[in-house]
Order: C-alpha cells, then structure tokens, then sequence
C-alpha cells in the first residue's frame, strides 16, 4: 500500500521545523549538523528548496526531508547512525555498497553505517526518515539477542512494503511521527521510547541482515549451568575445545551438563558448538562480499572434514556455502 503525499495532510513534523532554505550551500551545511558531511548538488529540473523537519527521540530521531529539485547526494559511508528513507512523495535512485534501486512508495532505503551510499532524489520527492545511532542501536541488539555479536549488523538496504509484515511495521513508523506532532503530555517519552523500541526490534526480526543466524527466537529461560556453557561456547567457538572443558566451565559434570542442554535448547553442547561456528562462517561469507576462501574459513573455524560441513550448513542455513558468499550483497 502506497501511503499518498496528501494522506499526511500537513508536512510531516510540521510542529518540528528545523530550517527552509533556497540556498543550496545552506542547505547542505544545515543538514549535515543533523546526519554527515555529504556532496550536495541540483542535477535536473525542479526548483531548489530544501527543507527539514527534525524531531529527536531517545533510540532514534524522526525527519522530513524535501528539495523540491532533482538532486545528487554523495554521503560516502555514514559511519555512526543507520538511516531508513521512506518516500511519501515522488521516487529517489539508491546506490547502496553493491545494491543499486528504486525507492518509492513500495520500497524504503536502509542506509548501513558501514558502507558507501550515493543517491538522486528526483524532483517532487519527498521522504521521512529514520536516523538510528549505530553504538546505541547494537547495544540493543545484543540485549534483544542475548549474547554478544561478532559485528556490526549490516541489512539488505530495500525495505520490501508489499510484504504485509514490513507494511505493518511501515504502519508502526506512520504512527509514530503522527504522534510526535501532538501536543506534549504527561507519559509522552515513556509511550515514545516503548515505540521506538518496537520499531527496533520488529527491523531486527523482518528485515533481511547478515546476523539473522545469531537471532534464536526459540530461546528460553536457561539454568545457570547452561548459560555459562553458552557463554564459554560463544567466548571459544575459535578454539579446538571439548565437552569436558564446556562442561568444567559450566561448574557441573558432563552428563549432567548435556541433560540440562537437551531440555533448554533441545540439543547437546557439541551440537551447539558446531552450530556457532557454522554462524560464525555464514557471518564470514556475508561480510567479505565473495573475496573469500569457503575452505579456508571452514577450517579456520575448525571443519576439517569439508565434506560434512558443506551438508550441515545447508541444513542449518537452507543453502550452501557458495550460495551465501555469491549473494552477499548488502
């Protein structure tokens, strides 16, 4: 569902202006204070004004953004904060790491931090915007996923709305900066953070990244035995370690050490050891973008019979390892 420019009524955060300018250098310096220094530059029909609404959160800030003219911007990598574009009005050209789109009233931009982004806003687009501080964001990631994570998450950067799960969570963001508009109340930042937190987690949960494997929505309450054998795992995944050292660490014997594991995660302690590292290959493979060795990382992660681990990682991940190192785009 496409949501219409005069849906919104007024400009988004209408009540949240932060400058309206038809200078182009103006523009450009005004912005930056508010994301990252960028190329900036009218390229096509359309006249030029820029203007910016700007509403700060405490997980995430909301903005509206138009030009008005057909413009070129060149932010290289953003570095500290991930940035969503949804397009209320008109279309933009996205060129995102290796990934080049159309964004528009079916697909959002997702901009990750770490890697470069240059884009064309065609005259008459206009976008709201999500901008999520990276440090604060993968803090929360790791609470939500319980256990550290080896990187930075890096999503697929087109935001799919006809899948009626991402035009929900579309839905969730409308609500959100129609509420920021409203007058203060008492209980206003509580009810803000419980949204933004929502937002977060339903990205993490829908959204294509390289770290889906480490997501475990399966989890449940586990015995203090079996969390800090998970931790031990988790901290030595890359070393050749054995069921005595998992079950030493864990302060209990290994018998009763693979009991306990069955009935939390359904599995023994060596099978999820090979299961971390068959997460820590995949996040490998996605994260070197084809310029790596399939052999050579499965060994560094301690598969030496490759053989084996080529049929359990297509039945942990559903594709073989060649498969994920060819499509790791993002």
């Amino acid at each position: 569902m496409v949501i219409a420019r005069e849906e919104w009524g007024d400009r988004p955060l209408s009540s949240h202006a932060l400058f309206q300018t038809d200078d182009l250098d103006c523009a450009r310096e005004k912005v930056a204070r508010k994301f990252c220094n960028h190329r900036l530059e009218v390229v096509g029909g359309g006249r030029f004004r820029a203007v910016q609404n700007h509403q700060p959160g405490l997980l995430v800030s909301l903005n509206y953004i138009s030009y008005g003219a057909d413009v070129l911007i060149d932010p290289g990598a953003l570095e500290t904060f991930y940035l969503i574009q949804v397009p209320i009005s008109g279309c933009a050209t996205i060129k995102h790491n290796r990934k080049e789109f159309l964004s528009d009233g079916d697909r959002a931009a997702l901009l990750n931090a770490d890697r470069e982004t240059s884009m064309r806003w065609w005259a008459g687009c206009e976008q709201v915007l999500v901008q999520i501080p990276k440090a604060s964001f993968m803090g929360f990631a790791e609470q939500l996923c319980e256990r550290p994570l080896p990187g930075p998450v890096v999503f697929d950067p087109v935001i799919d709305f006809t899948r009626p799960e991402l035009a929900s969570w579309r839905n969730l963001v409308n609500a959100m900066f129609r509420a920021a508009n409203k007058p203060e109340k008492q209980g206003l930042n509580l009810c803000a953070a419980f949204h933004e937190q929502r937002i977060l987690e339903a990205l993490l949960r829908l959204q294509p990244h390289n770290l889906s494997a480490f997501f475990d929505t399966r989890q449940e309450a586990a015995p203090r035995q079996v969390k800090r054998a998970d931790a031990f795992i988790r901290e030595n995944a890359h070393r050749p370690i054995t069921l005595t050292d998992i079950a030493a660490a864990s302060g209990v014997g290994a018998r009763a050490l693979q009991l306990a594991y069955k009935r939390t995660h359904g599995l023994s302690p060596m099978h999820a050891l090979t299961l971390e590292r068959l997460r820590r290959v995949r996040f490998d493979l996605e994260n070197a973008q084809g310029e790596i060795s399939i052999t050579e990382t499965a060994l560094r992660w301690g598969f030496s019979h490759l053989g084996r681990f080529a049929a359990d990682y297509r039945k942990t991940f559903g594709e073989r390892p060649s498969e994920t190192a060819r499509k790791a785009t993002y």
